[in-house]
């Protein structure tokens, strides 16, 4: 009996990609190019700032913005090993109480009055709740970091934060709508700062979120238009 053709030789394996090696330069390019995009959004805020017509403007755009971001991250899972991290996030962002301590202060350093006085104890213990639920969720962060993991350079993320601020303080001068637009900005920080803590890979960065979130908010407060008057003016 007659045997078969030979079965046909298999097909060449293709060639072994080559590992591309990144450099801390080649991390540092990416940072620097997040980071101009986080300050192109900056610029975008501030020029609807600029922009809009009046207060209802504001507020409108303010519900549709945080509408829109709220929807979408409702439904984002959290990762188990990183529950603790996020309510030390969420315990600076809900910091942000300060605001409304530092309104009942009057705009004024030293209290004068009973009102003012709570006001400004309400702002301190504020600003304990800030500052150490950032640094808890730091420390908690540093503990999955791993001798082999890239460099970072999320401190890059602190020049368009600044640059917002400052680009407030000017604009606020003339542009009384840009207060509205500023607490809009703080908001979403502070929500991307939650919404970032949901995985691993974004951890680091909600962190700088909610910092800049909540540093935004307190710019926005100071350069606020119209401070009320003391609820309970001295005799």
């Amino acid at each position: 009996m007659r045997a078969g053709p030979p079965p046909p030789p298999p097909p060449p394996k293709p060639p072994p990609k080559e590992e591309v090696v990144l450099t801390e330069e080649d991390y540092k390019a990416m940072y620097t190019e997040s980071a101009k995009k986080a300050g192109y959004g900056a610029a975008a805020m501030l020029g609807v700032g600029l922009v809009s017509p009046t207060a209802a403007f504001s507020n409108m755009f303010t519900t549709f913005a945080l509408s829109g971001v709220i929807g979408y991250q409702v439904v984002w899972g959290v990762a188990h090993s990183l529950h603790s991290p996020l309510m030390a996030v969420t315990n600076a962002v809900s910091g942000m109480t300060a605001v409304g301590g530092m309104y009942t202060m009057g705009g004024g350093l030293v209290p004068s009055t009973l009102s003012e006085t709570l006001g400004f104890t309400a702002t301190a213990i504020s600003a304990v709740n800030i500052t150490g639920g950032f640094l808890v969720t730091k420390k908690m962060l540093d503990m999955f970091k791993r001798p082999t993991d890239p460099p970072e350079f999320y401190e890059l993320y602190a020049y368009p934060t600044a640059g917002f601020i400052g680009g407030f303080g000017l604009i606020n001068l003339g542009f009384p709508q840009a207060a509205s637009i500023a607490a809009t900005a703080s908001a979403l920080g502070c929500i991307g700062g939650i919404a970032g803590l949901a995985s691993q890979s974004t951890a680091r960065m909600g962190l700088v979120s909610g910092m800049s979130g909540v540093s935004i908010g307190i710019a926005a407060t100071i350069g606020s238009p119209s401070w009320p008057p003391p609820a309970h003016p001295p005799p």
